[in-house]
């Protein structure tokens, strides 16, 4: 499963779909964006993002998982709110 083996410590986890047309889209840059804020928050240990392949959404690219919540066209702009009402609801 990659670097992280244990992966029951995370309260949330942010998918990012690494599709070709989510590539395209930004989806790289948008998995960074995810990162820094979860990082800039202090939330690295309890909440992770990963990248996945592709989710089968490639019109609304790029795509991002966040709970139950499929989000596409997502922006890096949108990160704070995203992170806010998805992610430290869920981890508060």
């Amino acid at each position: 499963m990659g670097k992280d083996k244990d992966y029951d410590k995370y309260c949330h986890f942010v998918f990012v779909c690494n599709g070709k047309d989510c590539c395209k889209s930004g989806a790289k840059d948008l998995q960074k964006q995810f990162s820094k804020e979860l990082k800039d928050r202090g939330l690295k240990g309890s909440a992770k993002v990963i990248k996945t392949k592709c989710t089968g959404r490639c019109k609304e690219a790029p795509v991002a998982i966040v709970g139950q919540h499929w989000l596409g066209k997502v922006k890096e702009s949108q990160v704070p709110i995203i992170v806010d009402e998805l992610v430290l609801q869920k981890v508060d």
